[in-house]
């Protein structure tokens, strides 16, 4: 997965660090749980990009260049 500057990008936990997958259970930060279903990395340098369609901070996660 690549993002706006053409980096391959993978989705981590913010605060563990840990690698998240396709199928992996999350948590909202309303205390929803879903498995991840969908994930878009960031279009630009202003986005965080997206888990399920909404921003990857929603689940506190995020895109970080490899």
């Amino acid at each position: 997965m690549k993002n706006y500057r053409d980096k391959e990008v993978k989705l981590v936990c913010a605060t563990t660090g840990k690698q998240l997958f396709i199928g992996d259970p999350i948590t909202s930060f309303r205390g929803e749980e879903t498995t991840i279903k969908d994930m878009r990395p960031p279009h630009k340098s202003s986005s965080v990009g997206f888990v399920n369609s909404f921003y990857a901070s929603v689940f506190n996660t995020k895109f970080v260049e490899l």
